[in-house]
């Protein structure tokens, strides 16, 4: 196969409400061997874009498990701020996890990608 036709994930706006200008945001690497390569940055930065400058959304937001601390540093990283959580919401693994919640707006991508 083409190493460039190869699928090495997903990623989506999801929930679009075009009253409200907004849209959830999921992403998935399905394979390790892909990952601390930048591509969920990429990704995740340019579909922002995308949301943000095509779609004129207000806001995307997403949730994240407490324990991926990969996907939170990305998150962070590309500028979605922690909004809130759902305390306890996960039993995984013999212990319950929290849920973050977190969000964009658009005056803050904005400020941080076009300037």
């Amino acid at each position: 196969m083409n190493e460039s036709k190869l699928l090495i994930g997903s990623c989506a706006l999801s929930w679009v409400n075009k009253i409200s200008r907004s849209s959830g945001f999921g992403i998935a690497l399905y394979n390790k061997a892909h990952w601390n390569k930048g591509y969920g940055t990429e990704a995740t930065q340019l579909i922002l874009g995308y949301g943000f400058n095509q779609l004129n959304l207000h806001r995307i937001h997403l949730t994240v498990f407490e324990f991926n601390e990969r996907a939170r540093h990305v998150y962070e990283k590309v500028g979605f701020k922690h909004v809130g959580r759902h305390r306890q919401a996960l039993f995984r693994n013999g212990r319950y996890w929290d849920i973050y919640v977190m969000d964009f707006l658009a005056e803050e991508y904005h400020q941080k990608y076009t300037q």
